[in-house]
């Protein structure tokens, strides 16, 4: 992935030495001495003293540049989105047991997550973990089990859930859909439809199906086992999903474990491309973005309190959207089968001959 990078270092009042332009605008520039500065800006990209300032404008993809908005209230827009444009925040999700512990510990190519072979769910609560990939700061988010039908009974309070929110916030640039190369079942169907449940339907265009135990390919290309396999909820997962799938061995050597995170990560580079720079965002998400002054316990209590809201509609948002979700040409000619013995029994009740009368 090319990377191009100017920098602008100060000498002067604006902070331009000779030869060099300054990415910011005028500005900005002007912003960027008159008025403070705000928490946003403190991380290392931005390197202030009493007379001079270094400014780094990231340019990323092959030297595409992101397109940008108008300059906020501060001037720093463009300042905004390259920052945005160097952080991953990426998602794992998927039922218990199918190694989302075990695969964020690859993509960070370190032991960080608890992951062993147990028989119960090991990962009890959300947690975090960082690594850095190419040019990227990579933020990996693992989950306990928060997308089957029983998660209601485990998390009542939308506790959990809203942790998961407020850790992934502003949002996801990918959700990593987890389950295990030949064992994908009814349970991982649930956790799928979970999933876009607690984030929406439209978290589909930011998912990737990745499978573990990619050794048992044996070689094999993932492509054609997808498309070959007579598991049709698997095919029409993927095909949901963009057909954006990877397979990871998480027992493989470092040098083989690399290339499986290259490839997952070009995957997600695509996402990226495809939206812009843009994260996965919702109501829940943008809420979460306005509670930045309020104390831990009061964001996660009013998130929790908005999810406990959204989840009294969901019932409704499902019926509203099943006459349009995709169905099966087999269930589509039975239901209009049913639907016309149905309408031809109400026309002979109607067409009863009277009792003849003497």
């Amino acid at each position: 992935m090319g990377q191009q990078e100017s920098d602008c270092r100060n000498t002067n009042s604006f902070g331009l030495s000779s030869g060099q332009t300054c990415p910011l605008s005028p500005l900005a520039r002007e912003r960027l001495f008159t008025q403070p500065l705000p928490l946003l800006f403190l991380p290392c990209w931005c390197q202030m003293g009493l007379n001079t300032v270094t400014c780094r404008k990231q340019v990323i993809m092959g030297g595409r540049k992101m397109p940008r908005d108008e300059e906020n209230a501060y001037g720093f827009q463009e300042f905004r989105s390259a920052l945005q444009e160097r952080r991953l925040r990426l998602l794992l999700a998927g039922r218990s047991g199918t190694g989302k512990s075990a695969t964020g510990n690859s993509i960070l190519q370190r032991k960080h997550f608890l992951s062993r072979l147990a028989t119960t769910a090991v990962t009890r609560a959300c947690a975090t973990g960082s690594c850095c990939w190419a040019s990227w700061d990579v933020e990996v988010l693992d989950t306990p089990d928060l997308f089957s039908p029983e998660v209601a009974q485990a998390d009542p309070g939308f506790k959990e859930r809203g942790r998961c929110y407020l850790l992934s916030a502003p949002g996801p640039h990918a959700v990593l859909l987890v389950t295990q190369l030949g064992r994908f079942t009814a349970q991982d169907l649930q956790a799928w439809r979970g999933v876009k449940a607690l984030f929406g339907a439209d978290i589909a265009a930011h998912a990737v199906v990745v499978f573990t135990r990619r050794e048992d390919l044996d070689g094999g290309s993932l492509q054609q086992y997808v498309r070959d396999t007579d598991n049709r909820a698997l095919r029409e997962l993927v095909a949901e999903c963009g057909g954006r799938c990877c397979a990871f061995d998480n027992r493989a050597a470092d040098g083989e474990r690399e290339a499986q995170v290259g490839e997952l990560m070009g995957l997600v580079e695509e996402l990226v491309r495809d939206h812009g720079g843009a994260p996965y965002t919702n109501d829940v998400y943008r809420l979460a973005q306005t509670l930045g002054g309020l104390s831990p316990e009061e964001r996660l209590r009013r998130v929790a309190e908005r999810l406990a809201a959204r989840a009294r509609t969901w019932p409704l948002a499902g019926l509203w959207r099943w006459p349009k979700a995709g169905l099966g040409t087999r269930c589509k000619l039975g239901l209009a089968a049913l639907l016309g013995a149905l309408f031809l029994l109400y026309l002979l009740c109607r067409r009863r001959p009277e009792a003849v009368t003497v």
